[in-house]
């Protein structure tokens, strides 16, 4: 039983994600073998506040996901 989790900083809209699951799916039936029952796949959605990139908080950088 395939779980895909994705960790990003906040700001996509569930329709990114509908499309995002959509594929990781389809890659891990053509690629994976994998049962599309069995897939799983997760957002976690960090505030920019809570996410850092080399050491430097998201929110500090100014830019958008």
């Amino acid at each position: 039983m395939p779980h895909v989790q994705i960790t990003w900083v906040e700001g996509r809209t569930a329709e990114q994600k509908r499309k995002i699951a959509e594929r990781v799916t389809i890659v891990l039936i053509e690629d994976g073998k994998a049962k599309r029952e069995n897939i799983h796949v997760s957002f976690h959605d960090i505030p920019a506040t809570n996410y850092a990139e080399a050491g430097v908080l998201v929110v500090d950088q100014k830019r958008t996901p």
